[in-house]
């Protein structure tokens, strides 16, 4: 039987609790309940306390602040989360600092607590289990064994030398796998917010996805790189399916860490003797989530060079936007940067490898150069692009001002508000503010605001509107079965119906009218 600690300063939950629940057959007693995190603590020191279930928003000490000094004073017991659907946030931390899950309070009675003190008793018994097995020395030996088992067959699947045909690392693995398998390989993608999660705990989520199927083995194979191996037959045999385990896994990753991962995935069972050719068109088909996302997992794809060789792809786009501007040729001039977009799509590229091609081309001597200190500023944001159709807009709007074609000419404008114009056609698709624009561009907000009024002659909201409404109606012309949904989210807006709205007001159409027209 396992001792409980309840946290709750609501009288009512503590009553639901010890009337609802039968605790013995759940494997527990109620120990303690305690009004706040002082009293909880008090309780831990000063009895046996197996698990907690706390509320997140308590008088004095609150869940969150409970969970750290639980963590702290290295408590191991599971802990629960009572939670309300406006406590997301609070309950995504609470898990990230050690809670195990977390319970809405909406769905409390008695059936669904028994379920979660189940879990916990389950929880429990496993890591009393991983206790006792840890007592003894030859675990820790045969744990060191496997972590190198494992780390010599990350380094025989990425290395690039010819491998020993009857070599098989896995062979030495605890538990060998059961080829032929299925390969993915997750890559995190460093944020500027927030650190990077751990290699271990995103192992531990992917664990988590895969837990019914017996055959698996992740390596980290890159610092930011996990490479999952699941058995081919094992997974056949739990009736899953690897594309919709992957997505599962996006989602989950998403979720938890804030940041969408790459997940690239080989669609066929390969044997040991195609593993690393298989690995390393997971690793080549990367650069495919620059062109369509990381939204979803993606699945790696052989390229081969049907289209132009990228530096003859280059050289036309050079020639081709030469021309363009000698023609004052607006129209020349998109198809030309379209063309070349595709042909980096076809070809795979590298995305630095096509900003580096951005760069060139910008830095090219002849007409209408632009100025230094602009051209530094627009090598910045074509770094930040975060996928190649934002930086294919944001390479137009550039070579229209020096074709002299945009409505607004950056060439006129203060620094500060050259570095708006260039920060909305590249942003255009995220949520726009004033005060984040602002300090993008380290002036006061009002300033601003004042500042890009005089010089453009129209408001900054009014030009961010027209840069959407723009490229929205570019979206339709192109695809005139594209959802207005989907259009309407692609240029930044999160309700459907107001940009139909805005849409018809600068268009005098609605979508849908626009479309037929």
């Amino acid at each position: 039987m396992y001792n409980l600690l309840l946290v709750d300063d609501e009288p009512l939950i503590k009553v639901a609790f010890q009337s609802a629940v039968e605790w013995g057959k759940n494997g527990f007693l109620l120990a303690a309940t305690a009004s706040n995190g002082q009293e909880a603590l008090h309780i831990v020191e000063t009895q046996h306390i197996d698990a907690v279930i706390t509320d997140l928003k308590m008088p004095g000490m609150d869940g969150l602040a409970l969970i750290h000094e639980l963590k702290k004073r290295s408590f191991t017991g599971p802990i629960l989360v009572l939670s309300n659907y406006s406590d997301f946030d609070s309950v995504r931390t609470a898990l990230t600092d050690g809670a195990y899950d977390y319970f809405l309070k909406i769905n409390m009675n008695g059936e669904s607590i028994g379920e979660h003190l189940k879990k916990m008793a389950d929880l429990l018994r496993v890591q009393q289990q991983r206790q006792t097995e840890e007592d003894h020395r030859s675990f820790a030996i045969e744990a060191q064994k496997k972590e190198n088992a494992l780390i010599h067959c990350a380094q025989w699947v990425t290395s690039t030398a010819e491998p020993s045909p009857a070599s098989n690392p896995f062979s030495m693995l605890p538990e060998p796998l059961s080829f032929p398998i299925r390969l993915f390989t997750v890559t995190l993608i460093p944020a500027k917010t927030h650190p990077m999660p751990a290699l271990d705990a995103v192992t531990d989520l992917i664990t988590e996805v895969f837990d019914e199927i017996s055959g698996k083995v992740f390596l980290h194979t890159h610092e930011d790189e996990i490479c999952g191996l699941i058995s081919n037959e094992s997974l056949v045999a739990s009736g899953r399916t690897l594309d919709k385990k992957l997505a599962r896994l996006q989602r989950q990753v998403t979720t938890y860490f804030l940041d969408a991962p790459v997940i690239i995935y080989h669609d066929k069972p390969i044997s040991l003797a195609e593993l690393r050719q298989g690995y390393q068109l997971c690793e080549d088909s990367k650069a495919l989530a620059f062109y369509v996302g990381c939204s979803a997992p993606i699945k790696a794809t052989a390229h081969t060079v049907t289209a132009q060789p990228f530096h003859v792809s280059q050289a036309e786009l050079s020639k081709a936007t030469a021309a363009a501007a000698q023609n004052a040729d607006e129209l020349q001039m998109q198809i030309a940067v379209h063309t070349f977009f595709q042909n980096c799509a076809a070809l795979c590229m590298p995305p630095q490898r096509v900003r580096e091609a951005c760069h060139l081309l910008l830095e090219r001597p002849g007409d209408n150069m632009i100025p230094q200190e602009t051209l530094e500023q627009t090598f910045k944001e074509i770094e930040k692009a975060p996928t190649a159709e934002a930086l294919e807009q944001l390479l137009c709007l550039i070579l229209q001002e020096r074709i002299g074609l945009s409505k607004i000419a950056l060439s006129k404008f203060k620094k500060e508000v050259q570095a708006v114009i260039i920060y909305v056609n590249a942003h255009y698709m995220d949520k726009l503010t004033l005060d984040g624009i602002a300090d993008y561009v380290g002036l006061n907000r009002e300033y601003l605001s004042r500042l890009f009024s005089k010089e453009t002659g129209i408001g900054l909201f009014q030009y961010i509107n027209e840069v959407r409404m723009k490229r929205a109606g570019e979206m339709i012309r192109s695809n005139k079965q594209a959802y207005v949904k989907e259009v309407a989210a692609a240029v930044g807006f999160d309700d459907p119906y107001f940009f139909s709205r805005k849409f018809k007001e600068f268009y005098g159409k609605t979508p849908s009218e626009y479309t037929e027209g």
